[in-house]
């Protein structure tokens, strides 16, 4: 393939893509801004609220119901401001109420290796068998929780590869969170790095590269923070991309002060 009339061809839809993908964390870095100073307010408001309800023999019968009423304000609020600093992930990827997390991880990711490497093979592609994920299943439900989400994204970039020619898709790998830092402040935003690489053979990369700008619209971001197409390997006729994410995962304050 060759890059500089791939360049030429293409060279708006990339900088369209970057520009995307620049605008998208310009906007999670202000909300996650906004979300952390009002976590700070909730955070004492439940604080003080639990605090409060664990003295509930010094008060009324109605001021112990308005307690509990405030507190479950505060959780929905805490659940809206995840929802406004996050990108959506699917249903099947949630953890389901009164349903222990490890135990939807384990079931999770067995069905899912099942059902994503046996319709690739079905397509004739191979995919990582690991996903990216760790041999030790992770325990706590804040790790959980990201590793959740980054099988969503690994899912739905595995489709949009193999729907568009991919022959390969391996170096899936799921890195240790790190928390964002706003100046010298620590934000509420933790984030886990993910990668992975995928093959072209004998195909354009190009329809690839546009099913994922699309993909980046409506409030469906995959968290894309770097794209590199490689220089093509013209004796085995194929081409390869590499893709960094960042998944983001905003801790409820209700749970961390449980």
């Amino acid at each position: 393939m060759n890059i500089d009339a791939f360049w030429q061809a293409n060279r708006k839809f990339i900088i369209g893509l970057g520009a995307g993908i620049v605008v998208f964390f310009i906007l999670l870095a202000v909300v996650a801004g906004g979300a952390s100073d009002r976590f700070r307010a909730a955070s004492v408001s439940v604080s003080r609220a639990k605090s409060a309800e664990s003295r509930a023999s010094q008060y009324s019968v109605s001021q112990v119901r308005e307690l509990e009423e405030t507190l479950g304000q505060l959780d929905a609020d805490v659940a809206g401001l995840t929802d406004a600093a996050l990108p959506p992930y699917r249903k099947r990827f949630r953890v389901p109420v009164g349903v222990s997390p490890a135990s939807h991880y384990i079931a999770l990711t067995g069905e899912l290796r099942d059902e994503l490497i046996g319709w690739a093979l079905r397509h004739n592609v191979n995919v990582d068998e690991t996903l990216g994920l760790p041999p030790v299943s992770p325990s706590q439900p804040l790790a959980i929780e990201q590793h959740l989400r980054a099988l969503d994204v690994i899912d739905r970039v595995v489709h949009l590869a193999i729907d568009n020619g991919a022959s390969e898709i391996d170096k899936i790998r799921i890195s240790q969170q790190r928390r964002v830092r706003s100046g010298k402040k620590a934000s509420p935003l933790l984030i886990t790095p993910l990668s992975l690489e995928i093959t072209f053979t004998r195909v354009s990369v190009t329809p690839f590269l546009r099913a994922m700008m699309i993909s980046q619209q409506g409030g469906n971001s995959l968290g894309v923070v770097s794209l590199e197409v490689l220089p093509p390997n013209q004796k085995k006729n194929e081409q390869r991309i590499v893709i960094d994410f960042e998944i983001a995962v905003l801790p409820q304050i209700t749970k961390e002060l449980e």
